[in-house]
């Protein structure tokens, strides 16, 4: 299976494009370096947009491609977003034609049906977010927060207060995790800017992490999950080797002396206790943020996967969208000093109690957001299978069995294909969606690879395919 179109060279706009072209001319053109996707039918250019897209560069991930699939995901209401399209527009593709390419690489009959699965269920109001719910979910954060200083401030620091603390707290991270994930996929508010405002109140103020790191970091990974060199999610050769193909081609490269590294990737499933888990948010994602916010606060850049937001629109406001970043995420360390540090005997004794919330969060949201993708198909875009949406994202995903408790511990993120397919969608609606999605993928013959596992399962499968992808590795490696 091949890439349809891959940009090899710099680019050289040809004087005009023809206003009905071949998907292999299309294709040719993107190999020229023209910028250009294909939305319905429709080919657009949007070399000049990319710098203006309220996503960021993101959408270059589509380059080249049929992005129908993906443009309706990302957008609730696309038709809406088709008159920012209207000026892109530079031909449309021969309706006959039939490139080989795209018969082999898209299953057409199941795009088809998924997407009249999609309307009919914004007919049926399924991306209709019931406001009452994401109320309680910001109030039990709240009152989760408020509970932990309540009992440090009632009955003290010492152990069994202290801990009751830590548990009240931890909770509340997590919770507000899943929250900021709704509303930076826009899923609560109909109004994309009440979304971004509430988004950035919860992930900067009540998480202190970055809204645009979030934002283009975990719209990569839904673009083209589990797929290498372009979903962040998958790509830390230096500390985990995921998929066995990524693990052949490392060990190719160590052998070669091509890249150095020293870790023993055939017991990374051991090691990962060590430093996959624990070390995550506190360590890793801690030092992505200020990378990220401070780079393109002072430099312009961070050097982080073709910045997202260096855009027109924020650098033309002097970088100032990064200082109020900053700033936000300085008011959540302010306001933990005020409520904590009188009662933990200042800076060493509130920061102590923040790492140590951070660490078992950082468990809680590792093995949940993990264990529906490192034991997925993982590969190179070229090497998977099918490109269509439906595809692509039920190949990288799977799900596990529902339940009021798994529901809230997961923030419904136990129905992973069906976020996966319907990202906008509010989580709460992702129960009564699942069953329709199963019989989708049924009609097709692919009941076997939706899958819905228990959540131990899904946990325990995260170790025996980091074995499993290390004995890869172990076995390329020693390869003569």
């Amino acid at each position: 299976v091949k890439v349809m179109c891959k940009n090899t060279s710099s680019p050289s706009l040809p004087a005009s494009i023809p206003s009905h072209i071949s998907w292999d001319e299309f294709s040719s053109l993107c190999r020229q370096g023209e910028k250009l996707m294909v939305i319905e039918g429709i080919v657009y250019d949007v070399r000049d947009w990319v710098h203006k897209h309220p996503g960021g560069k993101v959408l270059l991930s589509y380059v080249g491609e049929d992005a129908t699939g993906p443009f309706e995901a990302f957008h609730r209401d696309d038709n809406a977003m088709k008159k920012y399209l209207a000026g892109l527009k530079v031909a449309s593709i021969v309706t006959e034609d039939k490139s080989e390419e795209k018969e082999t690489t898209h299953n057409k009959e199941l795009e088809e049906d998924f997407r009249k699965l999609r309307t009919s269920l914004k007919a049926a109001g399924m991306y209709e977010a019931n406001l009452w719910f994401y109320l309680g979910m910001l109030t039990h954060i709240l009152v989760l927060e408020l509970a932990a200083w309540l009992v440090l401030k009632r009955f003290g620091s010492g152990w069994c207060p202290l801990t009751a603390a830590v548990v009240l707290l931890t909770t509340a991270q997590a919770q507000a995790g899943w929250l900021q994930h709704d509303l930076g996929h826009l899923s609560v508010f109909k109004s994309r800017s009440w979304n971004l405002l509430a988004h950035r109140f919860v992930i900067l103020h009540l998480k202190a992490a970055s809204s645009a790191w979030w934002n283009y970091r975990h719209y990569l990974h839904h673009a083209k999950p589990n797929i290498q060199d372009t979903d962040p999610d998958i790509n830390m050769p230096y500390v985990f080797m995921l998929g066995e193909s990524m693990s052949r081609r490392w060990a190719k490269k160590q052998r070669e002396g091509k890249v150095k590294s020293f870790l023993p990737y055939g017991k990374q499933h051991q090691y990962w206790w060590i430093i996959g888990p624990p070390l995550l948010l506190p360590i890793y994602f801690h030092y992505e943020n200020l990378r990220y916010v401070i780079g393109n606060a002072v430099w312009g850049r961070s050097g982080m996967w073709k910045d997202s937001y260096g855009t027109e629109r924020y650098l033309s406001q002097h970088r100032r969208f990064f200082w109020e970043e900053f700033a936000w995420m300085a008011s959540f360390f302010i306001r933990w000093h005020l409520m904590y540090g009188p009662l933990l005997g200042g800076l060493w004794g509130w920061l102590a109690l923040y790492m140590t919330v951070r660490v078992i969060e950082s468990h809680w949201f590792v093995w949940v957001t993990q264990m529906s993708h490192i034991p997925m198909s993982i590969s190179k875009y070229e090497e998977a299978e099918h490109h269509d949406w439906p595809s692509l994202q039920l190949a990288a995903t799977c799900n596990v069995e529902g339940g009021a408790f798994n529901d809230w511990f997961t923030g419904h993120l136990n129905y992973q294909i069906e976020h996966h397919l319907f990202p906008t969608m509010p989580r709460h609606n992702y129960p009564k969606v699942a069953p329709l999605v199963r019989e989708l993928y049924a009609k097709h013959g692919l009941k076997h690879k939706y899958q819905s596992k228990k959540l131990l399962q899904a946990f325990a499968d995260i170790l025996s395919s980091l074995e499993r992808y290390g004995k890869a590795w172990e076995h390329a490696f020693h390869e003569k």
